[in-house]
């Protein structure tokens, strides 16, 4: 039996990915909502990094937070307490989305005075009167980052992020396509950390080594000429038209999907091995995941680099997909019966983040849409740091059991 993975070294690995820049000194912005303007931040020459819950945390919460709030706001407030967060210029906060991640930039900054703390806060709606006022406020966002960092908006630099960030979005959505037709060509492990490293650490040499996975799938699936599949696909989600797609599956074992907020997609990756390990089903395979750190914050729309750029940053932004504060709940339980369909999903995954709201809302509609399906459901409860990974990984075995044993 092969060793287990751990989620602990995982997160050390985030660690080496950012020292380079931190040694260098680079001014670097924390980040914590998936759609993040991370162009913008590039513009101010600001690196954004994605922060991450970080396991046996002590905590330190208690004496500023409502217990009611989410895992993953105490986990990042606990960490900034014991200084255990990296070096930051500045660290940003959503605001419009949901009560708890809104009430920790508020403590944040009455706790640590210290810290530049800024907050751009979200329509929800995504009508012209919304794409309007989020204009407006990411451009007043930009002047705010001048005016309390010193950094001035360079064009130069923003006309670079968006190309850097738009290379990395067709990469990444090419290699989420063909996992979905195909899902051996590459393991769900190595898509979530490629996808991990280039958000912890955005930049050229990151950027390389998605291009030089796409090469490698491209390879694979050439001699199948499955490639036009994939980019139909790819195109097809783009477009959240995927009714009349006709894909050609692989079915070697059972396929399965994961749902879920903001949830780490490596930490389900090492859960989801580690099972299958156990349960002795190497076949089984997670073909696609709609989880905020990848699927979401891939499928985003690039923004034009004609006209405003604040205006195309806020169209950009919302584009992003399965946003259960902008969709609405009819629009994306269509979208997730139409991917039930089309990409014969066997079984579901949902995770629950400890008082996620805004997702967990949706867990009784989207177990019903399963249940109509035939489907086989495991509904994982998990906090951030995954720290009950021995009771997770037995639920996941079990899963993968039934599952395998109903095939």
């Amino acid at each position: 039996m092969s060793a287990s993975l751990s989620y602990d070294t995982l997160v050390a690995e985030r660690h080496q990915y950012l020292q380079p820049l931190i040694a260098a000194e680079n001014p670097i912005i924390g980040y914590i909502y998936p759609h993040a303007p991370l162009e913008l931040f590039f513009a101010h020459q600001l690196i954004p990094t994605l922060l991450w819950a970080e396991p046996k945390v002590p905590g330190a919460y208690e004496a500023s937070l409502q217990t009611f709030c989410c895992s993953y706001s105490r986990n990042l407030f606990s960490q900034r307490a014991k200084n255990h967060l990296p070096t930051l210029t500045a660290i940003v906060f959503p605001g419009g989305t949901c009560d708890s991640l809104q009430n920790l930039g508020d403590i944040w900054q009455a706790r640590f005075p210290e810290d530049t703390v800024l907050r751009l806060t979200y329509p929800v709606a995504r009508d012209e009167t919304a794409l309007t006022y989020f204009t407006e406020e990411i451009q007043n966002f930009s002047k705010y980052i001048e005016v309390s960092l010193g950094h001035k908006f360079s064009m130069k630099k923003y006309n670079e992020a968006v190309a850097l960030l738009a290379e990395f979005r067709a990469a990444t959505q090419f290699i989420t396509a063909a996992r979905i037709i195909q899902p051996e060509c590459l393991p769900y492990t190595e898509h979530t950390k490629l996808i991990r490293q280039f958000l912890t650490a955005p930049g050229p040499q990151a950027l390389q080594l998605i291009e030089q996975t796409v090469i490698q799938v491209q390879s694979a699936l050439r001699n199948e000429q499955l490639i036009p599949s994939v980019e139909a696909l790819r195109y097809g989600i783009l477009q959240n038209n995927l009714a009349d797609l006709s894909i050609p599956l692989s079915k070697q074992g059972p396929r399965i999907m994961v749902v879920g907020g903001m949830i780490d997609p490596e930490g389900i990756a090492v859960l989801f091995e580690n099972a299958k390990t156990s349960a002795d089903i190497e076949s089984a395979e997670i073909v696609l995941d709609l989880l905020s750190f990848t699927y979401r914050t891939v499928f985003t729309s690039s923004p034009s680099l004609q006209g405003n750029p604040f205006h195309e940053l806020a169209q950009s932004i919302l584009s992003a997909p399965a946003e259960p504060t902008q969709e609405g709940l009819p629009n994306r339980l269509q979208f997730l019966q139409h991917v039930f369909d089309q990409f014969a999903i066997d079984g579901l995954i949902i995770c629950e983040q400890s008082f996620c709201d805004p997702d967990q809302f949706e867990v009784p509609d989207m177990l019903k849409l399963a249940g109509k399906k035939k489907m086989l459901t495991v509904r994982l409860p998990l906090d951030p740091e995954f720290s009950d990974q021995a009771r997770i990984e037995g639920r996941l075995q079990s899963f993968l059991e039934t599952l395998s044993a109903r095939r």
